[in-house]
């Protein structure tokens, strides 16, 4: 699990997130469509979209279906990169 950022804000049920500072090249913005996770590893949703300034930049997370995501405001998610997990979903 590698640290997402903060949820800020709920806009038309997409969750936007403050994403952690991203120093160096080995540091990196995560792919779109990645699993994000609350800290008990419970899947919140998918990355939709990316802006912002390079640094620190923005993420729109789209929430699962049922997912209230108002109440991840204010807390930390985290992005789930268990090996295979990307390619089994895709389909």
């Amino acid at each position: 699990m590698k640290r997402l950022g903060t949820a800020l804000h709920v806009v038309q049920n997409k969750l936007i997130v403050q994403s952690e500072e991203i120093v160096g090249r080995g540091a990196g913005i995560p792919r779109g469509s990645s699993w994000v996770v609350d800290q008990k590893r419970t899947r919140v949703g998918k990355v939709f979209d990316i802006f912002g300034p390079v640094n620190r930049p923005y993420i729109i997370v789209l929430p699962n279906k049922g997912m209230d995501a108002a109440a991840h405001i204010g807390k930390k998610l985290y992005i789930d990169e268990a090996p295979g997990r990307d390619r089994k979903w895709k389909k």
